[in-house]
């Protein structure tokens, strides 16, 4: 969301042969040779592109649910199963920031490592956080002063999708100490430091939700986020002990069912304490969340592989993933101005759901144009 490292340019940050085959001696993981040899993962591309199809899907819809009791329930249970389904988005995106920034590289040094993470983040973060928070004052007839500015860096959420520029930029730091861990830890070590790194976030999560307290700033967001970012390394690096088509079968299994309890325990929670309260399962860390996560990934893993079929289809997916960091920066405006203003009615449940269904493709792709017109300007480039 964007991710966020995502969102920026993934083949430039996939492994190349030399670090791809360090990472699997060390992890006891194999790499494919092609994928080796081209320096791009098939699969993390399409994940990036399957991220921000989820991403707007969360924006366009969410405000259905939270209109409980004012749309039909039709409606109602088209939003909820739709949140449920997408709710994954963002804890890919970093997972792909993991597999594709964690594998070692013995021959980058620090500082050039700092020096290309800044220039890829610093700008966007920088513009885009002060852009957001005038468009932000701006449709909510505020004042626009110094503190405007200071709180916004300050807080690190410019706007409700930006946060995830401060996770990144947060993640960065820390990657290099990362790299240092993966590169000297055994596969049994790994899996563990992700899986205590995600039950510590998780159980932050549930301490909020039930004692009340806690939040995030500019300084900290990206903290809960380690074990996902970890956990892309581990899925990217997986020894496939099983052929394709059965860990496809298993992640599909698993989805679909995280993804049917979260939308039928949220329902009752609906119910029972009503829209602000009831939201507990839609949270990244909520177990169904994470293991819909976590099955997406392999699923994706399995479906396109780390090597893709030819060399003009990889370079198709490589370019449209390239698109996400844009589409994810730009499409709430299009949606706050032309969309949520100007939301048509309608005399049926199923159009409305066509409505929505109709808004995340056109957000999607009109983004994207925009996206691809814009980064061939030299100075905005660099936006994007």
């Amino acid at each position: 969301m964007p991710t966020p490292d995502v969102p920026t340019s993934a083949e430039a940050d996939a492994p190349t042969a030399a670090s791809a085959g360090s990472a699997a001696r060390d992890t006891g993981a194999t790499a494919t040779p092609e994928s080796n040899a081209t320096g791009h993962v098939h699969w993390l591309s399409w994940a990036r592109i399957v991220a921000i199809l989820a991403v707007v899907t969360v924006h366009v819809c969410a405000h259905l649910t939270l209109e409980w009791g004012t749309v039909g329930a039709k409606l109602w249970h088209f939003g909820n199963l739709a949140e449920s389904a997408a709710r994954f988005a963002v804890p890919l995106f970093v997972m792909v920031s993991g597999a594709t920034l964690l594998p070692p590289r013995p021959g980058e040094r620090l500082r050039d490592f700092y020096r290309r993470r800044a220039a890829r983040i610093a700008v966007p973060l920088v513009a885009w956080t002060v852009c957001y928070l005038v468009l932000d004052a701006w449709l909510h007839g505020r004042a626009i002063t110094s503190y405007t500015f200071v709180q916004g860096f300050a807080w690190g959420r410019p706007y409700y999708h930006l946060y995830f520029l401060y996770v990144v930029a947060g993640l960065y730091l820390v990657t290099p100490f990362l790299r240092a861990f993966v590169a000297t830890a055994d596969r049994r070590l790994l899996v563990a430091g992700t899986a205590v790194c995600l039950g510590l976030a998780t159980a932050d999560k549930a301490q909020h939700l039930l004692m009340g307290g806690g939040g995030f700033n500019a300084f900290s967001y990206f903290v809960p986020f380690l074990g996902y970012y970890l956990l892309g390394y581990v899925v990217a690096t997986a020894r496939p002990g099983r052929p394709r088509r059965t860990v496809l079968a298993w992640s599909a299994g698993a989805y679909v069912a995280a993804v049917l309890v979260t939308a039928l325990v949220t329902w009752w929670l609906f119910g029972l304490v009503g829209p602000q309260d009831g939201r507990p399962l839609y949270d990244y860390y909520a177990p169904t969340v994470l293991v819909a996560s976590v099955a997406m990934a392999y699923g994706l893993r399995a479906v396109f592989g780390d090597r893709a079929p030819n060399p003009g289809r990889a370079r198709l997916v490589r370019r449209l993933a390239d698109l996400t960091f844009g589409v994810f920066l730009l499409h709430p405006i299009p949606l706050e101005l032309l969309v949520r203003r100007r939301r048509p009615a309608f005399a049926s449940d199923y159009a409305d759901m066509a409505f929505h269904v109709g808004v995340v493709l056109a957000l999607v792709v009109g983004c994207g144009l925009v996206t691809l017109v814009l980064r061939r300007v030299p100075v905005v480039r660099r936006l994007l």
